[in-house]
């Protein structure tokens, strides 16, 4: 749990200690009765922090430690994975990288034109001097037609975070033991696409 899960906690706790205290005229039942209305009044809000209010600039980095990502990714994957049919070693090849994000949690989507990734679990790591990278590990599903060349397996990405939060880039590796770089560029704020025809049509002409 981080600093502002932690805060939130800690505050919906002291609203309903303070607001039982303020209705206590010793009586249980007096007591309790308000207690619904405030974890309601509690829910709400650390709803809305969850899923919009935690993206406020003026929250961050003071608040919110953690940078707001969500948004459509295009980028460029250099693997040194071996085609073995041809014994070559392929060319870059174009990726998509859809972050959805709220205030405690982030997943992750890739989408390649033959196969298509899904996070397992995700973090940000801070260094010493402030950086920070966005970590995960993910499972890729190739295409049927793809598979006797490239097989279901799980991997690990570390990319590194701009300071402006609108490129990231860093390495990969699989359990099939390869290795490989990508980059991505923020295109969209949008979160809807789920193919990868999908976050083309969200690509400007000049990114195509």
């Amino acid at each position: 749990m981080n600093i502002y899960q932690k805060t939130l906690c800690c505050f919906s706790l002291f609203v309903l200690v303070i607001v039982l205290c303020l209705e206590h005229q010793y009586s249980a039942m007096r007591l309790l009765k308000p207690a619904p209305m405030v974890l309601t009044i509690v829910s709400v809000a650390v709803f809305a922090f969850n899923r919009w209010l935690w993206k406020s600039s003026i929250l961050y980095p003071w608040f919110v430690s953690d940078p707001n990502l969500s948004g459509t990714f295009k980028g460029v994957l250099q693997s040194s994975w071996v085609d073995s049919t041809t014994g070559t070693m392929k060319s870059p090849i174009d990726i998509f990288a859809i972050v959805r994000q709220t205030a405690f949690t982030i997943h992750i989507r890739l989408y390649t034109v033959q196969s298509e990734s899904v996070s397992l679990a995700s973090s940000f790591v801070k260094s010493d001097d402030g950086r920070q990278d966005l970590m995960f590990t993910y499972r890729n599903e190739p295409k049927q037609s793809k598979r006797p060349q490239s097989s279901i397996h799980y991997g690990g990405t570390k990319l590194k975070i701009s300071h402006d939060h609108q490129h990231l880039a860093g390495t990969y590796w699989t359990d099939r033991k390869t290795v490989g770089d990508m980059e991505f560029t923020r295109i969209s704020r949008n979160t809807n696409s789920h193919s990868f025809d999908e976050c083309t049509a969200l690509t400007p002409v000049h990114w195509r």
